[in-house]
């Protein structure tokens, strides 16, 4: 028999071999009893003590998972941490049990990454166990305040990083060398002596996976109020390494695989991933960096052919989408591009789910734009368009981008789109300086209508969420009550819809008593519209404005407004106007053929 190998004497092509001959769930029912249900095998967890079954055995993956501790590997990591061998002690132990032949010295050394992932299993799994133990308290704590359940701590084996010695030597323990701990990032060597410290202690830790869910980094994050916060990162991530690149991979994306829904929806961090997750969204993913990378796009299509991009709202996010596009626009390909999610000003994925507004969240992915729409929008928003030159320089910004597109059909198609675009968008321009050909005389009777709809939205604020949908569709004649339609839209989108009820409130109020619309309007209110008075309840004046809202509608002319309002809505090329828009016309045909059967 040949003396004790080392990793030098081992060939990658033989680990997969003993992997491939060897079943896990024998492995493991010899040391364990397990029961069968359906393709997997469960039994109680060899790792920590517990009194339901939570370690399971995936034959087809060859892997197991417990989903008490996180522990987690292959039949190599089960045996090195159950009998306690090193890395070359347990493919031994494995060979000469199962009567498999050792590979000669002169055959291939094994790939060195082998022993890097083995190492950080067992890095995540330390890290897993300390989130539970008092050490841990003020990180479980942490997630606890962001609603981050139990469940989600286990299902992306959340843990926490204290007592890097202790790591250190039970790494030793198992047979790693110093260069090898060094390897999986989690330690660094010291400056001025040999010592090794630990990269993250006192860090919440969030394991990076790889797509067949082998644990190849992490990243770390503060523990806010612990005052870890003072002159140091809030995340820092392991750095990139034989098993790490971090353009190569995607936060959460070994869980996306096998999700339900296989639709990708890409945020920027790894709480929003979890948060995702954890309301159903189990196609979020992050990448590990503020870019994305070629690799990390073809992962996304690999699931599904039009991925979300969904980053936050802030300005910072705008032009993270926009950059993202660079990179997009090489590579699409017939069926293959994406999708852009907007949120509202200073919102994330995460802060929506977290506050309860998951609505929100789930509109803006089902309204999200393609790709060259987002061109054109995002374009116009990151960059002033006021003069005839400015508008000149942003169309020009968008003709190289499409000109980055290496599809010539493709290509073709966007610049076609884009000169429709130029050409509806000055044909908008020059029809507005022709008002003879394109305003009709407002007359009385629906210029007081429209203060009426406004006038009792501003002393009702809060029916705002049962109207909004109405509201939106209006385009009124009179200019000043057209602006403050637009106003009251914003505070409802900026305030009431963040929750923001107070502020929402005062800014309404604001909005009445700047404009002097109390005695402007009282005729009006006195003598057609009592529901929209102060006195009124709420109840009120929502039964009076839905009423006015359909007499608004009766005034002859309507129809050329919803010809102009169509010829503008499309010009924005809005998918939810558009959809607004087309329910009005249904509305206003429903209307005309009441009209016919009662004449």
């Amino acid at each position: 028999m040949p003396g004790r190998p080392n990793e030098d004497s081992m060939s990658r092509d033989f680990v997969d071999f003993l992997k491939s001959k060897i079943s896990i769930g024998e492995v493991v029912s010899r040391r364990l009893k397990l029961q069968k249900s359906g393709k997997d095998f469960w039994g109680l967890c060899p790792f920590h003590t517990e009194k339901t079954a939570s370690f399971r055995i995936d034959p087809d993956r060859g892997s197991y998972h417990c989903f008490g501790c996180g522990a987690h590997g292959d039949i190599i990591t089960f045996v090195m941490e159950y009998e306690n061998l090193s890395f070359p002690e347990a493919l031994e132990h494995l060979a000469n049990t199962y009567g498999i032949p050792l590979p000669s010295p002169q055959e291939k050394h094994v790939d060195p990454r082998l022993k890097i992932y083995a190492a950080l299993g067992i890095v995540r799994d330390w890290f897993a166990a300390k989130l539970g133990e008092g050490c841990g308290a003020n990180a479980a704590e942490y997630l606890a305040t962001r609603n981050i359940s139990d469940d989600s701590i286990k299902k992306f084996q959340l843990g926490f990083a204290h007592d890097g010695k202790g790591l250190q030597s039970h790494l030793r323990g198992k047979g790693f060398s110093k260069e090898e701990l060094l390897k999986t990032g989690v330690f660094y060597e010291s400056r001025y002596q040999s010592d090794l410290f630990s990269r993250f202690d006192g860090r919440l830790m969030f394991p990076i996976s790889d797509a067949a869910g082998r644990c190849i980094g992490f990243g770390g994050r503060i523990i806010p109020g612990h005052g870890t916060e003072n002159n140091v990162a809030k995340y820092i991530n392991s750095p990139e390494s034989e098993v790490f690149v971090k353009g190569e991979h995607l936060y959460g994306y070994h869980l996306a695989r096998r999700g339900k829904t296989r639709d990708i929806i890409l945020v920027e961090g790894y709480l929003d991933v979890i948060a995702l997750h954890q309301s159903g969204f189990d196609g979020a993913v992050a990448p590990l960096g503020t870019s994305i990378s070629e690799q990390q796009i073809n992962l996304c299509w690999k699931i599904t052919d039009i991925p979300t991009i969904a980053l936050d709202g802030d300005s910072a996010g705008l032009k993270a989408a926009y950059r993202f596009s660079d990179k997009m626009l090489p590579l699409v390909s017939p069926g293959k591009s994406f999708r852009f999610a907007r949120f509202p000003q200073d919102t994330d994925p995460d802060s929506l789910i977290f506050n309860g507004q998951t609505d929100i969240f789930r509109d803006a992915i089902n309204n999200a734009v393609s790709l060259s729409q987002w061109l054109w929008d995002g374009s116009f928003l990151l960059h002033s368009s006021e003069t005839p030159e400015q508008k000149v320089a942003v169309i020009k910004t968008i003709t190289e981008k499409i000109n980055l597109i290496r599809d010539r059909s493709i290509r073709y198609l966007y610049i076609q789109e884009l000169r429709d675009r130029e050409k509806k968008w000055t044909f908008k321009k020059n029809k507005f300086l022709s008002p003879r050909a394109n305003i009709r005389p407002i007359t009385a009777a629906k210029t007081k209508m429209e203060k009426i709809l406004v006038v009792t939205l501003i002393n009702h604020p809060h029916i705002i969420d049962r109207v909004s949908e109405d509201f939106v569709k209006l385009k009124f004649c009179d200019g000043v009550m057209e602006n403050l339609k637009n106003n009251i839209l914003e505070c409802y989108g900026t305030h009431y819809l963040n929750g923001e009820l107070g502020k929402y409130e005062a800014a309404m109020l604001e909005l009445g008593l700047g404009l002097g619309l109390e005695k402007q309007l009282r005729e009006d209110i006195e003598l057609h519209a009592m529901f929209a008075s102060h006195d009124a309840s709420d109840d009120e004046a929502l039964e009076g404005w839905g009423r006015a809202y359909e007499r608004y509608f009766s005034h002859s002319g309507i129809k050329e407004d919803l010809q102009k309002a169509s010829q503008s809505l499309e010009l924005t090329f809005a998918e939810g106007d558009w959809k607004r828009l087309k329910a009005l016309k249904k509305e206003m045909l429903l209307d005309d053929i009441k009209k016919r059967g009662k004449s």
